[in-house]
Parts: structure tokens; C-alpha cells; sequence
């Protein structure tokens, strides 16, 4: 019993942890966990687990206007923007934010820059092509989009720690980022009796395609790897799981 407890305590603690750091929800903590503990590669393994929690919140959502609205040609536009309004509230626009102050930071970094508004484009257009694509799904199959929605929101939150792993080794150790894995694994299996096979192979296809170009991205432009860099990946990894979803889809 005392060996259980001493393993079950520890995943608690870094749950917990993970939560404080990537929403706004602030669950008890331990004493003597500080909040820069969220850092530590055991509570960092635990974010895609923020994505369980960050999904059945929008599939939630995005059912319950779906229902209230039912019949209306609007309906899967209205679900999509509020669905993704809840989400944005719970983690407090964390990513979003992240992805605008690298995105300027980085044209910023290059020769010649005069102030593109880099970051302002790049978060219009990346909201905006989500919202697209979540009401393209819904149009296609409700189902299919709920698994998608739910799996996006877990394994756009795996993809950036095998790029933060890529780009410092000293960040995420390999069993870490192994143990993170797991929380993909009943997301992606879902996906397959709501759309088959090819549904789910397209989805993360795309998702890992768009870690890879941020990775790529990253690199070419020299840019210092921080938490700004692990959002923009989130970002873009959940707008290319949509994007592959919905290309199975129709």
C-alpha cells in the first residue's frame, strides 16, 4: 500500500503541476513543490494530459451548442468559435499568446525587419483556419469531428515536447517523453471506429508534418528554444491535425 501511495503521490504532484503551469486552474499543490517545478521533466510529461482536460471541455461545448442550435446552417460556424473561446478561457489564451510573441520575435530577429506585424497575421489566420476546418468537420461527420477535437488537443500538446527534446536533449529525457506518449494512445484509438483508419493516419500525418516545419523553422531562423516556441508548435500541430482530419473527413 505504502509503495502505491509513493507512486500514485509523485503523478498527482506533476499532474497538478501541469495544470497550474498550462491553465488557469489552480489545484492544491504540495508544500513543497514550487511552481517552478512545472519545469521539471516529470510535470512536463504530463502536459498532453492538460490535453484531455483542454478537449472534453471543447467537445463538450461544442455538443452542447451543437444541440441547442440543432438545424440551424450556422451551427457548426457558432459551435466552433465557442467551443474554442471555452478553451481559450481555461488556458488563458497561453498558446495563442505564444504563438504571437514568437512569431514577432522572430521576424523581429531578422535583418532588415521593420515591423511586418508578423505575429498579428500569423494568429488571425492560424484561429481563423482552425475555425474553418472545425466547422468543415462538423459538416461532414459530428462524430468524427468530436474524436478529432479531443485528439487534437492532446497530440498538439505531445508533438511540441519531442521538438522541445530535438532542440534541447536536456529538456525531456526519452522515458519522459515515452510516458508522455501514452496519454495519445485512447485520443488516436477513437478516432478509428469514428472515422477508420485513414482518418486518424491523415490527422497525425499532418499534425507531425507541422512539427517538423516548425522544428525546421526554428532552427533556420536561430531562434532560443523557450516557452514562446513550445506554444507556436502547439498551435500549428492542433491547426494541421484539424487540417488532416478534415481532408479524411470529406
Amino acid at each position: 500500500m505504502t509503495a502505491l501511495r509513493n507512486t500514485f503521490e509523485p503523478f498527482v504532484r506533476d499532474c497538478a503541476l501541469a495544470l497550474a503551469r498550462f491553465t488557469r486552474l489552480r489545484p492544491p499543490l504540495p508544500d513543497r513543490a514550487a511552481p517552478a517545478a512545472a519545469s521539471d521533466p516529470a510535470a512536463l510529461a504530463q502536459v498532453p494530459g492538460v490535453g484531455w482536460l483542454v478537449g472534453m471541455v471543447a467537445c463538450l461545448v461544442f455538443a452542447l451548442v451543437s444541440v441547442l442550435l440543432r438545424g440551424n446552417p450556422w451551427s457548426p460556424a457558432v459551435a466552433a468559435v465557442l467551443s474554442t473561446l471555452a478553451t481559450v478561457m481555461l488556458t488563458g489564451a497561453l498558446h495563442e499568446g505564444a504563438l504571437f510573441r514568437t512569431a514577432d520575435r522572430l521576424d523581429a530577429a531578422q535583418p532588415g525587419a521593420s515591423g511586418s506585424a508578423l505575429g498579428v497575421i500569423a494568429s488571425l489566420l492560424l484561429i481563423a483556419g482552425k475555425l474553418a476546418l472545425l466547422a468543415a468537420l462538423a459538416a461532414a461527420s459530428e462524430i468524427a469531428l468530436m474524436s478529432a477535437l479531443f485528439a487534437a488537443h492532446v497530440v498538439s500538446r505531445y508533438l511540441p515536447l519531442v521538438v522541445a527534446h530535438r532542440l534541447a536533449p536536456a529538456t525531456l529525457e526519452p522515458r519522459a517523453l515515452g510516458l508522455a506518449a501514452l496519454w495519445c494512445l485512447v485520443p488516436l484509438l477513437l478516432m478509428v471506429p469514428a472515422g477508420g483508419a485513414a482518418f486518424l493516419g491523415t490527422a497525425l500525418l499532418f499534425s507531425v508534418a507541422a512539427a517538423f516545419a516548425m522544428l525546421h523553422y526554428v532552427r533556420r531562423r536561430g531562434a532560443p528554444f523557450d516557452d514562446g516556441v513550445l506554444g507556436a508548435v502547439q498551435q500549428v500541430c492542433e491547426a494541421g491535425f484539424y487540417l488532416g482530419a478534415a481532408i479524411a473527413a470529406g
